[in-house]
């Protein structure tokens, strides 16, 4: 069973390396997989994704004709394990980078807090985690927060405004390089 957060509780995890970007296509899928890469032989690293339904009705929130991910989600969250790391989903791309384990987290917005934890269940102690999300931020405390922006694109998603403010760092990208020198992120 999956303990239950109060409204407004935060959980602490300093084995989380969370990455928002403040619009779509910035680069965090990419800074992940570098980071996995990094960091992969040294220790065993959870990948999360992170997506959040918040209209699963009408147009894709993401963008584009809707896949059916957010309309086919009955429950209030739902965790997959990824295990085909061949695909071309973001989830496949950790695993391919090194992650040892790649789950995905499916949610309604107003569950965020107990999916959260569900999610973080996954992770085993004495691992570290990369987690791609804006909106789990709200819940989670992690290790290292970074949101990545665009260097061309200067509009921001709701989801990266409401929690820029807690931002580590904001992570300029053009799509192939940062503006972060990747060998300073390091786990200790």
């Amino acid at each position: 069973t999956v303990p239950s957060l109060e409204r407004g509780v935060r959980l602490f995890r300093p084995d989380v390396l969370m990455i928002g970007a403040t619009g779509r296509n910035a680069g965090k899928t990419e800074l992940l997989c570098r980071l996995i890469r990094n960091h992969a032989a040294r220790m065993p690293i959870v990948a999360l994704k992170v997506t959040t339904v918040v209209h699963a009705e009408g147009s894709c929130p993401h963008g584009g004709e809707g896949c059916g991910t957010c309309s086919s989600l009955g429950e209030p969250w739902c965790v997959t394990r990824e295990l085909d790391a061949a695909s071309d989903k973001d989830t496949s791309r950790l695993l391919r980078s090194g992650a040892r384990e790649a789950w995905w987290l499916r949610v309604h917005e107003e569950a965020l807090a107990d999916a959260a934890a569900g999610l973080l269940s996954h992770v085993p102690a004495d691992w570290a985690s990369v987690c791609e999300s804006n909106r789990l931020r709200r819940v989670v405390e992690p290790g290292l927060f970074l949101q990545v922006r665009s260097a061309t694109d200067r509009t921001v998603k709701e989801s990266a405004r409401s929690v820029a403010h807690l931002a580590d760092r904001i992570v300029v990208s053009d799509g192939t390089s940062f503006d972060l020198d990747l060998e300073r992120v390091s786990v200790l």
